[in-house]
């Protein structure tokens, strides 16, 4: 699936690799950035064709496209950092958010605390859980669990609604059960 680190293929040449098999091409040392959805995309001196400054590249995110030249591109910093691809569930983000006329990296516009959250949840099941559970139903815009050293769940999330008459009535899931365990969802301390 496109990524965050995945090579945008060229606007121009139908029969370059797209992000989608990016995945058996050796990573780039260099990388781009999406001015539109901020997504980032490994790609070489290379890819930017062997005459002129650089060519035209298109996101596979939000279809933004942008002349690219070869003295603009950034080191990919892999002493310091670890490479992800994007989350599906960013994509899907993203994708809402250009529908809705927003900007890309919109997380919506009211926040709520979830604790006690099973061990085991996923952001998809706290995404339902809330899109169901909430009368007269509602968009959740981003769920994000929060995990300690190791990836392990520390047993609450954040969730943030497009719209505060949506969070507001998800307040009154406050008690319910989740994956088995009560939750408490209130607003956040800060």
């Amino acid at each position: 699936p496109p990524g965050a680190f995945s090579s945008p293929p060229p606007a121009d040449d139908s029969t370059s690799p797209t992000a989608d098999d990016s995945s058996a091409l050796p990573l780039p040392s260099t990388y781009i950035t999406c001015g539109k959805c901020k997504s980032l995309f490994a790609i070489s001196s290379a890819d930017l064709g062997a005459h002129g400054k650089g060519r035209r590249v298109k996101c596979s995110v939000c279809d933004n496209s942008w002349y690219q030249s070869r003295d603009r591109l950034l080191d990919i910093p892999t002493q310091t950092h670890e490479l992800l691809p994007l989350p599906k569930s960013d994509l899907e983000r993203i994708a809402k958010n250009l529908e809705r006329e927003e900007s890309a990296d919109f997380a919506g516009v009211f926040k709520l605390y979830v604790g006690n959250l099973d061990w085991n949840v996923k952001e998809e099941d706290l995404k339902e859980f809330f899109e169901s559970g909430v009368e007269g139903g509602g968009e959740v815009c981003d769920v994000s669990i929060v995990r300690g050293e190791g990836g392990r769940s520390r047993g609450f999330a954040f969730v943030t609604f497009y719209e505060e008459e949506v969070g507001r009535k998800a307040l009154e899931l406050n008690g319910k059960e989740c994956n088995g365990r009560e939750i408490s969802v209130r607003e956040p301390n800060n």
